[in-house]
């Protein structure tokens, strides 16, 4: 819990600096700190995977095929997004991330009680 805590800290402070003074804006301040917050992304999804896996194969097998898929797509999309500049690329990254987590989200906890 607390290597979360502490990965989504540093992610928030990245992504909300105190001043954009030496930057046009918030685009061009993420872009120049891009890997930076992708790795941090990245280490937070290695370290689900570790802890939903050290809950056990009962746990882990209780998320299904998708879980493990879903974090290794992630993983490589921050590794594509720390190479890549396209704002194409980061602009649908980070729509489709949030739409797909939503519904998995509806999806798993809405069964929970099945």
């Amino acid at each position: 819990v607390l290597f979360y805590a502490f990965i989504i800290y540093l992610m928030c402070a990245l992504l909300f600096p105190s001043d954009l003074d030496d930057y046009s804006g918030y685009e061009e301040y993420f872009m120049s700190r891009r890997a930076w917050f992708l790795g941090f992304l990245a280490a937070f999804f290695l370290i689900d995977f570790w802890d939903t896996w050290l809950k056990g194969p009962e746990h882990f097998s209780s998320l299904g095929v998708e879980y493990p898929i879903s974090q290794i797509a992630y993983i490589t999309l921050c590794f594509i997004g720390i190479w890549t500049a396209n704002r194409r690329f980061h602009t649908t990254f980070a729509v489709v991330a949030l739409v797909y987590q939503i519904s998995w989200a509806l999806r798993y906890y809405s069964t929970i009680g099945s």
